[in-house]
């Protein structure tokens, strides 16, 4: 129980380095941009290659991807469905940050320090499914649905959607990452030892980088008028949260070591990337931001006294 406070408090800390750094101009805002460069294209891939590399993936955790997906499409309908009559830019905000998952920059390295490769792996999984949604989907979807409300709209084909979706899954060093080392994983093959060495080494900085990263993103600014709806997202996002991850726990056959992984990977906070499409879209991207960071405090306090809960 000690160790779980140490590591828990040694990530808050870093994530508080990172902010004060940012405060006292250390470190200007805008440098978040290279740490995340790096850990979503050299940190964070090789800690992948190296958890794939110590666990073997049995065929029922590719479930994991499944669940990746439609736990952002449940996510995104409830979204739609209680946002009826809202203002149209009230319903496409919320449709974009009530779903979808940071996992790469920040429950990837919460669960590699807390549970083992097959947990990592599980996460590993259940983010290719995310990161197909997150990366451009969602927003496909959205701005559809926005197109066809305007009149004279331009609408975008599915082929032109799909091509798009697939040019960034493509691109996503994370995702293609996980795609190679699961193909490998499934024929019983593996990179040359000196890879994986290399990989350790590398891997073994991303929970640092990640957390330090998110430190410097940190930004709350707490906008009376803007309250009310950062409080309905909040109860919203972990109200869903808590059903999906009831579920999970006592519904899938899986092991149980899987489905702890799966019941922490739900509480995980907003992914970046709603805040790119939040803009791109012309909704509050001030709110989204406001409710990115909350979303980082309570998902660490939540995440936390789960892994307290599971290693009783």
């Amino acid at each position: 129980m000690a160790d779980i406070f140490i590591r828990a408090g040694s990530f808050i800390l870093i994530i508080a380095l990172g902010y004060f750094l940012k405060r006292i101009g250390f470190f200007k805002k805008e440098d978040y941009r290279l740490i995340s460069k790096i850990v979503l294209n050299v940190t964070l891939p090789a800690a992948v290659i190296v958890n794939f590399t110590s666990t073997d993936v049995p065929p029922y955790l590719l479930s994991a991807v499944l669940l990746g997906v439609l736990g952002n499409l449940v996510m995104l309908g409830a979204a739609r469905i209680f946002s009826g009559g809202a203002p149209w830019k009230i319903q496409m905000f919320r449709m974009l940050n009530y779903s979808g998952y940071s996992i790469g920059c920040f429950t990837l390295p919460f669960i590699q320090s807390f549970l083992g490769p097959a947990g990592v792996v599980t996460t590993c999984l259940f983010d290719a499914g995310n990161s197909v949604m997150c990366s451009g989907s969602t927003y496909a979807i959205v701005s559809e649905m926005d197109s066809k409300r305007q009149e004279g709209g331009i609408k975008i084909s599915v082929g032109r959607q799909l091509k798009d979706i697939g040019m960034k899954v493509v691109r996503s060093v994370p995702l293609m990452t996980y795609v190679v080392m699961l193909i490998l994983s499934l024929f019983h093959l593996s990179l040359p030892s000196p890879a994986i060495t290399l990989a350790g080494i590398i891997g073994s900085a991303n929970s640092f980088l990640a957390m330090f990263m998110i430190g410097m993103m940190f930004e709350i600014r707490l906008v009376p008028d803007k309250l009310r709806e950062m409080a309905r997202l909040l109860i919203f996002r972990y109200g869903i949260s808590i059903l999906v991850a009831v579920c999970f726990y006592f519904l899938l056959p899986l092991p149980l070591e899987i489905r702890q992984t799966l019941v922490l990977i739900v509480f995980s906070p907003l992914s970046a990337l709603a805040l790119v499409y939040t803009d791109r879209l012309g909704c509050d991207t001030e709110l989204a931001s406001a409710c990115n960071s909350c979303t980082i405090v309570i998902s660490l306090v939540v995440m936390t006294a789960l892994v307290m809960v599971f290693a009783v």
